[in-house]
């Protein structure tokens, strides 16, 4: 059992919560137990991911990414698919789930690609995998990308809309062409253009906002949406700082976009990070991602403190909605009969980020110096696991199934 500040049912409370078989069995004033200094808040869901591994496991590995997860108060990821080899079959799928559940030190899902290969049976594949795990999505589904196996057209599209939820990297292929530095050949209106055109088809997931336009747009229909940090943090000016490490895909906007996105937050759906490790070397090579998911969490937490954000949006966006969204029923809150998954905060110890002191294997960030409030304690299913060295994720099985 545990004692302290709670964030309850949208905020704080001086309370317990006892807990059972790895879930939350009471909550309240008279319940007693160890006594938490600082907040404690829902662990977060991180349901964007790149966590390499396979034949890229020198930029990143489940191991490496899931502990770097782990140490920015995340209790659960969504691994994107469009890894060396593409997870685009059911064997793969099974495969790289197999390897999480040996590896990650959060719980661990992930989702299916589509390619012009499997695309004739994605429907088939979608269902026996199913059968085994929980499937959040078919994604990140690219409208425009480098490897055309990964590129789909909007009639494609079409015909695959309703076989389960898709998440859409959202950029129209005839606004997009390739440059260094990218924010100069892959301008707002791709993104723009690319929500209008896949509304007009179905609902989606779009992946990494990054414009107001695109905003708007999408919180007006019934379809899902994240945005990053590096969105709402950074801008066009970083390129000084950052030179090619500034690139990624959607690009970096002027700095009037991230301004709109901050002061917006409460509009916001998901707060995902869209964890793209790359070497230094890739990075000077031009290759497009900023690692996120260790500094997302900490640094909007310093931002709540601050009053920027407030604490209510952040777990909602971070916690609640990822969950709801992607039908992860257990997750997202503190209360009774979830799963005891929080993250501990003293909000008194601010510390700069220092690239050297991560836990990602690209070891780099493009927040050094940025300041944050890093978790001092994780409970993952009533286990505190960040201190312990203790390795209990797990991978989201069918039972988890959204019933959608």
């Amino acid at each position: 059992m545990l004692e302290g500040k709670i964030f309850y049912r949208g905020e704080f409370v001086e309370a317990g919560i006892e807990i059972e078989n790895g879930r939350i069995k009471r909550i309240g004033k008279l319940v007693r137990g160890k006594k938490i200094q600082g907040v404690i808040l829902p662990a977060g869901i991180d349901v964007h991911v790149h966590f390499r591994d396979f034949e890229e496991k020198h930029k990143e590995t489940i191991e490496t990414g899931s502990l770097s997860a782990l140490h920015g108060g995340i209790c659960l990821v969504v691994d994107q698919p469009n890894t060396k080899p593409l997870i685009e079959d059911e064997r793969i799928y099974f495969e790289r789930m197999k390897m999480a559940e040996r590896k990650s030190y959060v719980d661990y899902s992930l989702n299916l690609a589509l390619t012009r290969k499997n695309f004739d049976r994605i429907k088939e594949i979608v269902e026996i995998i199913r059968t085994r795990y929980h499937l959040p999505a078919i994604g990140e589904v690219f409208l425009e990308n480098k490897n055309k196996e990964l590129e789909i057209s909007y009639e494609k599209l079409s015909k695959i809309a309703r076989v389960w939820r898709i998440s859409v990297h959202a950029e129209d292929p005839s606004n997009v062409k390739d440059g260094i530095p990218n924010f100069l050949y892959r301008p707002k209106e791709a993104e723009i253009l690319a929500v209008r055109r896949c509304l007009e088809i179905s609902r989606f997931h779009f992946c990494h906002l990054s414009t107001r336009e695109a905003v708007e747009i999408a919180e007006k229909s019934s379809s899902s949406f994240e945005v990053a940090p590096h969105h709402i943090l950074l801008s066009v000016q970083d390129f000084e700082r950052l030179g090619k490490f500034a690139n990624v895909n959607p690009p970096l906007r002027e700095k009037s976009e991230a301004e709109w996105l901050l002061r917006n937050f409460s509009r916001i759906k998901i707060l995902a990070s869209d964890h793209a490790p790359h070497t230094a070397e890739d990075k000077e090579a031009g290759s497009p991602g900023f690692p996120g998911v260790e500094t997302m969490y900490p640094i909007f937490v310093r931002l709540a403190k601050l009053g920027i954000i407030c604490f209510r949006d952040l777990v909602e966006k971070i916690a609640k909605n990822p969950a709801e969204i992607f039908g992860f029923k257990d997750y997202g809150e503190i209360e009774v009969g979830k799963f005891a998954n929080f993250a501990v905060f003293d909000l008194k110890d601010v510390r700069k980020i220092k690239a050297e002191e991560l836990h990602s294997k690209c070891s780099w960030t493009p927040y050094e110096g940025f300041e944050a409030i890093f978790p001092k304690m994780v409970f993952l299913r009533g286990e505190e696991v960040l201190n312990s060295g203790i390795r209990i994720g797990k991978t989201i099985s069918s039972d988890f199934r959204s019933g959608e």
